[in-house]
């Protein structure tokens, strides 16, 4: 699975053709347009597009194309194209946005190379307020006081406002990446007023990834995994992080953590756990081919254990994944937020002037015949952060989940 909407498979245009097979032109705007409306009809994800009449979309368009004579506004116009369809996720892309589109130095700026704040800022879907996911041990946002929680409400001066579709990456961008230094107004408690903090871009140590832990080491015996994403030997990690907890004694239950987790693969970590069939995989469209979305056995781990599984907003992709096929087999007990509602593919299109659409071409599709996209996996308990409860130790998610294992333990005993 793509990690967030990140991910994707270029297609590219060689040589970009008309219907008849013509080859189109980076000024010929009817034909980029007819070019862009037939991508859409013949690989969108769902070939009722959402409800809309994607015949009439064409009819209604093709005068504003025909009348066109710039790029500016023909973007403008393909924007339009795919608001169309109402899918967050399918949407057109000028060339001059593409920094901003696939910069995944937002989501792990440790590892681009670039000078950083040292801090994860990435809000989940149901945050209200811009907040501080984590701050590395060692970094720049630690020597400025910053703490995990804290609100961010303007970058360099400028308010940040979450609109209809949540905060917009570039509104923050400078709060992660750049040269020289970035003025932060933040929050920091309910009780506290407003302040601006100078912090200078540099490097971090210690930020969010693998961590894990006992935290109760007897009666009963539970453990912790954070696990940061579902990228290369997760399943490794997972299962060499239980094995040094049980050294001494058998784990009595165990809370996986996969909040703010981006997605990759997960389907040997859900193996580890739990299988089964649970789903489908590929397009929706009449005569589709979809594949049974199956986790072979055996199990790497058990089956009895009890497991609580944290999610948020933030859990994307393959994270969602997991946290279905836990929650259909019984094998977890999920708590938190609804994850992301991001299980949709997607592939990039290019048109001929360098623009591209993004479009969402298969889903997970669960064996009731329902999808998980728009409204991702509800937790078996669900538990906001509130405004504070991120800055609290431990958090209130962490101290619901907890609280939920005791409950399960004691009702396996």
């Amino acid at each position: 699975m793509a990690a967030l909407a990140k991910s994707a498979t270029f297609v590219p245009p060689t040589p970009p053709a008309g219907a008849t097979g013509e080859i189109i032109q980076p000024d010929d705007y009817v034909g980029m347009f007819e070019m862009g409306w037939r991508i859409v009809r013949d690989n969108y994800v769902r070939d009722n597009y959402n409800g809309v009449d994607w015949d009439a979309v064409y009819d209604r368009y093709l005068p504003r194309a025909q009348a066109i004579d710039n790029s500016e506004d023909f973007w403008d116009m393909m924007e339009d194209l795919l608001h169309e369809l109402h899918d967050d996720h399918s949407r057109f892309v000028r060339p001059e946005r593409f920094g901003v589109e696939f910069d995944i130095q937002l989501s792990n700026p440790a590892s681009s190379g670039l000078l950083w704040t040292g801090m994860t800022i990435w809000p989940a879907r149901e945050d209200e307020h811009l907040m501080i996911w984590d701050v590395c041990d060692v970094g720049p946002a630690a020597d400025a006081g910053l703490q995990r929680g804290d609100h961010i409400l303007a970058v360099n001066g400028k308010p940040i406002v979450r609109g209809d579709n949540g905060f917009d990456r570039a509104d923050y961008r400078d709060a992660l990446v750049g040269t020289g230094s970035v003025t932060l107004t933040v929050l920091q408690g309910p009780d506290t007023e407003p302040r601006d903090v100078t912090v200078r871009y540099g490097s971090g140590s210690g930020c969010d990834g693998w961590i894990y832990g006992l935290i109760n080491e007897s009666d009963p015996r539970i453990g912790y995994i954070r696990i940061p994403d579902f990228e290369g030997d997760a399943d490794v990690n997972i299962l060499q992080a239980i094995h040094r907890m049980e050294q001494d004694a058998p784990l009595d239950g165990l809370i996986l953590d996969v909040r703010h987790n981006p997605g990759g693969n997960s389907d040997r970590s859900i193996a580890v756990f739990t299988s089964g069939v649970f789903g489908k995989t590929g397009p929706l469209r009449k005569d589709a081919t979809q594949t049974i979305y199956r986790i072979r056995g055996p199990v790497k781990w058990n089956e009895t254990t009890p497991v609580v599984l944290l999610t948020d907003g933030a859990s994307h992709s393959a994270a969602e994944y997991f946290a279905s096929a836990m929650q259909q087999s019984g094998r977890a007990t999920l708590v938190g937020m609804p994850t992301a509602g991001n299980t949709e593919g997607i592939t990039g299109f290019s048109l001929p002037d360098g623009s591209l659409i993004r479009l969402a071409v298969m889903t997970l599709q669960l064996p009731d015949g329902s999808t998980l996209e728009g409204t991702g996996v509800i937790p078996d308990v669900q538990v906001p952060l509130g405004d504070w409860g991120l800055r609290q130790r431990p958090d209130v998610q962490l101290r619901a989940a907890y609280e939920t294992l005791l409950d399960l333990i004691a009702q396996q005993q």
